[in-house]
């Protein structure tokens, strides 16, 4: 667990190396700043799920739904980074993407390590206790989440 962790912070810094190189680098930089801060998303972020799935993590899928709206943005951005928006690839993946993952570092992240620090060993234990797992409401209120227009987490 403390290898994992430690590689998931040399990526939240690197990430964080790559925002700032972006927020600062000259112009004619801007597009390969802003595919070094998508690179570092994606692998801070494929560290992250790694982790949430061995570690059996109750909140992966809503943690992920996170993660894949980032990078969306930032994927659906880059067309118009090469094409000359470069005031607006700084914004968005120099500045608001840092202060997104400052919040989600302090409340989903760390909801992982904590996680991590009471279940993580017993985490075969997790799999086997989740296989017997009796729904309280049952299976079909689960399945009916939908009627309640909440497509996403069901």
């Amino acid at each position: 667990m403390r290898d994992e962790a430690n590689r998931i912070c040399d990526a939240h810094r690197s990430l964080r190396r790559a925002a700032r190189w972006l927020r600062t680098c000259p112009e004619f930089e801007v597009s390969d700043a802003f595919v070094s801060v998508m690179s570092a998303a994606e692998h801070s972020f494929a560290l992250e799920h790694a982790l949430m799935d061995s570690l059996c993590f109750p909140a992966t899928r809503c943690h992920l739904e996170q993660h894949a709206r980032v990078l969306r943005a930032l994927h659906c951005l880059y067309p118009a980074v090469i094409g000359g928006a470069t005031n607006t690839g700084r914004r968005v993946g120099g500045q608001l993407l840092i202060q997104w993952f400052r919040l989600h570092n302090e409340t989903l992240d760390a909801a992982v390590f904590l996680w991590a620090g009471c279940c993580g060993k017993r985490s075969s234990e997790l799999q086997r206790r989740a296989s017997h797992f009796e729904m309280p409401y049952g299976a079909e209120a689960v399945g009916n989440a939908n009627a309640f227009g909440n497509s996403t987490h069901n």
